[in-house]
This record gives C-alpha cells, structure tokens and sequence, in this order.
C-alpha cells in the first residue's frame, strides 16, 4: 500500500489504518532503534519504543500531509528522536536500584536458626532468579517488591508509562515463577 493509500486509510478506518501501519512500517522503526540504541536497549525495550513510536504516528494521523514529505521519512523522523528522548531519560535516571538494594531490604525477622536457614534460602533463590532478568524489569520488581513503590510511581521515575510498568510487572512475575517455581504470591 502507498503512503497516500495508507494515510486515508489512517484516516477513514482508524483501526485498520493502525494494523496496516504497524506491519507495513515496524521493521523501519525497529531498525532505527536497533541503529541508535542496539547497545543500550533491551529487546523488550525497544518492542515497546517501537509500539510507542507507531502508536505516536498513528495519533498525528489527522495532521500528516504528503505535501510535507513521505510517510516513510515521517516515521524515520519520530524513531529517531523518540530514541534521542529514550536514551536521555535513560541516562538522566538519578538511582538505579541493584540486587544489592534488594538484599539490604529483605527484612529479617527474629526467625528460630532452622526458619533463619529455610529463609536465607528462599531469599537467595529470589534474587538469584531476579538477577537473571534484563536491568530495567530487575529494576521494576526491586523499586515495587523491596522499596514499596506504586507502579504509578515507578512510571514516573523511569519515564515509562504505568501501563507498561505493570505489564513489565507481570512479565517478569512469570519469568520468575518459571525459574523459581510456585504460586504467584504478591
């Protein structure tokens, strides 16, 4: 489909406008990412940059106009400086919370010498699971499980929005419980 066909269809058909743009224009975003951030970001990382870049296409689809230039240096354009915006927020981050955060915060109670050693068990499988896990969801389970943040606050300490902390949340819930074995307890 041609940038003209696509944008009418944008506008028109708002639904299937967003389908066709994410298959037709996803590997071009992708390989923007991938250029500017390949190192720095996680795949999950940029699946969901990407998802946000088409999605910010998709929402000036009543706004964009061929006369302008094309669809396809459009989109480029919007990669590439969400990706400048992504690796600023990135690197601006004040604290980053490790696995050693989670080891100081991991309460222990006055526990008998048997539950002691059942406990610095559990606790070791938990963050040896957690370690396994790419910075920023380690980061995520840490600030929510450990530090007692909401994932509204978390959101806005990363620069994600809190839908995506929360789906980072899950995520990373199942990896651990793939890993680690058991019931999801909260």
């Amino acid at each position: 489909m041609n940038d003209a066909e696509l944008l009418h269809l944008l506008t028109s058909d708002p639904e299937q406008g967003c389908k066709t743009l994410v298959t037709q224009y996803s590997g071009l975003v992708l390989a923007v990412i991938r250029r500017k951030l390949g190192g720095v970001c996680t795949h999950e990382d940029m699946e969901e940059l990407s998802s946000d870049i088409l999605f910010s296409v998709w929402q000036m689809r009543d706004r964009i106009s061929e006369e302008k230039g094309s669809l396809r240096s459009l989109i480029a354009t919007v990669a590439g400086r969400r990706c400048i915006d992504w690796y600023r927020s990135y690197s601006a981050k004040p604290e980053r919370h490790t696995l050693d955060t989670a080891e100081r915060v991991i309460p222990n109670a006055a526990l008998s010498p048997e539950e002691a050693a059942v406990s610095a068990e559990q606790k070791q499988a938990i963050l040896d699971a957690i370690g396994m896990l790419n910075d920023t969801d380690r980061e995520i389970l840490i600030r929510k499980y450990y530090c007692g943040e909401t994932a509204a606050e978390i959101a806005e300490r990363l620069s994600l929005r809190t839908g995506t902390v929360e789906m980072r949340i899950s995520r990373a819930k199942q990896k651990l419980r793939a890993v680690i074995g058991g019931e999801e307890h909260d």
